[in-house]
């Protein structure tokens, strides 16, 4: 009897200490490691004051801007909820296609509201973008590192 107690008891702390290694599942963005995943509203806001600080945008300025990124996160949330209800493995190439032709179409929007000046302080902004992402493809993780 002692022997089975035993036996039971440490089966338990080992299929304990598997559960705890196998975790959850998710990427760590989900899980609440890593880096968290933001609101939506929030994730606009954040850009939107960002580029109001770079650019030193108007407060006209400044809610188009917000609208045009509210605007295109939708479209990027449709899409990638499409892709995950379609019961189908994603084509990522096509994802990263499509999410680079929504940007490249938001960016000519947000520039249609700026001065010359503003253009271009926003080409730099985009430049360091695109080499974050650059910088994260390479394996240097969201920030670039």
């Amino acid at each position: 009897m002692k022997k089975f107690f035993l036996i039971t008891v440490l089966f338990l702390g080992v299929f304990s200490l598997a559960q705890a290694q196998r975790g959850t599942g998710q990427r760590p963005s989900q899980a609440g490691g890593g880096r968290p995943q933001m609101d939506p509203a929030e994730r606009v806001e954040r850009q939107t004051q960002r580029l109001k600080e770079a650019l030193t945008l108007t407060d006209e300025q400044t809610v188009k801007v917000k609208e045009i990124y509210t605007k295109y996160g939708e479209k990027q949330r449709e899409a990638f909820q499409k892709a995950r209800e379609s019961g189908q493995e994603m084509d990522r190439e096509k994802m990263r296609e499509q999410m680079q032709a929504n940007m490249v179409q938001q960016d000519n929007e947000v520039k249609a509201l700026l001065t010359a000046e503003q253009k271009t302080k926003f080409e730099a902004v985009i430049k360091e973008r695109q080499e974050r992402m650059r910088n994260w493809q390479q394996g240097g993780g969201p920030g670039g590192n």
